[in-house]
């Protein structure tokens, strides 16, 4: 005790740690997790795909730089699947389990769109994928699940042609928005923050008491990390890189919003799959003129802004007790 009689300032202070230690520990996945996903999804999907960007950039050079990120993201990804297992490698039975091929086609279709295809014909592709993404995980009675707000809109509004338009432009619009502000600025910055943004994505459905769909996030973010590194020093466009980011991001959360159980507000999903599009303002000519300071302030601001919100969302809305992992 102090001299007037009250708890010490060191008494204080070992016990506002307390208070912390336990803030942070009912907020991190358990031990063994974290090390099964760092060696099992993470390492393998970061390794994989910076070792293989980096020799195709060192023996073919910068000119590959666009099919190499397209491939790298894909062979990331299914090294780390085969050691984790998070998707099986053929649908047999949830929605979801499409999402491998769904992803595969969204990076063929971005390198396509970079071949020469016209405008009007790589919008084709983006939209096109986006709608069979949801018909494929859209839920058939999702828009009886929207915001208590809608159901009182006119009945046309309430149709489930809204939440299939939504989800369609949500790919198609993070797609072209993020892989444009890559080939503005070659280099690993895009690809940085999507990859951040998709690992806090992923910390939002651990908080959804989902490790699967929490791995299912962090191995394309590990992928485009890698990537990314890579690009830091090579200064080249990785756009190609992107489509597939854009695809399984919303749908992921879609799902995770729609199978898992938890007290999170449904805004703390909406607000992690935002990144894409947000980036994607920049591309906008208004933003495209900023300073180089003002342009990678917005930048940060526009990818990690709405990912910051959601965590803080789920921070403040679930814990993760390792009873409930």
């Amino acid at each position: 005790l102090g001299q007037t009689g009250g708890p010490s300032p060191r008494f204080l202070g070992l016990t506002a740690m307390s208070e912390w230690r336990a803030v942070i520990l009912r907020h991190t996945p358990p031990t063994e997790e974290l090390l099964g996903a760092g060696q099992y999804a993470i390492a393998p999907a970061a390794g994989s795909a910076l070792v293989l960007f980096a020799l195709a950039l060192l023996i073919l050079g910068k000119r590959v730089s666009l099919p190499a990120a397209a491939l790298a993201m894909v062979i990331g990804f299914g090294v780390a699947n085969y050691y984790r297992g998070v998707f099986p490698w053929w649908p047999s039975g949830a929605n979801w389990h499409w999402l491998p091929l769904l992803f595969l086609a969204a990076q063929l279709d971005g390198l396509l769109g970079q071949s020469g295809t016209p405008g009007w014909g790589r919008w084709r592709l983006r939209l096109g994928l986006g709608l069979l993404a949801a018909l494929v995980l859209v839920p058939p009675d999702l828009h009886h699940k929207w915001p208590a707000l809608m159901a009182t809109w006119p009945y046309p509004m309430q149709a489930r042609f809204w939440p299939l338009l939504a989800f369609t432009l949500a790919v198609a619009l993070g797609w072209a928005g993020s892989e444009a502000v890559a080939r503005q600025a070659p280099g690993g910055t895009v690809g940085l923050g999507l990859s951040l943004a998709l690992f806090g994505a992923g910390f939002v459905m651990a908080h959804a008491h989902s490790a699967r769909f929490a791995d299912a996030l962090s191995i394309p973010a590990a992928a485009l990390l890698g990537i990314s590194v890579v690009a830091f020093f090579a200064k080249v466009d990785i756009g190609t890189a992107l489509p597939g980011v854009a695809l399984i991001l919303p749908s992921i959360l879609l799902v995770g919003f729609y199978e898992t159980f938890n007290d999170m507000p449904w805004y703390t999903f909406l607000l992690a799959g935002l990144p894409p599009v947000t980036v994607g303002l920049l591309a906008l000519p208004a933003l495209s003129r900023l300073t180089n300071f003002g342009r990678g302030l917005a930048f940060w601001l526009l990818c990690l802004g709405p990912t910051v919100a959601a965590v803080i969302i789920a921070v403040r809305s679930e814990s993760l007790l390792s009873d409930e992992w």
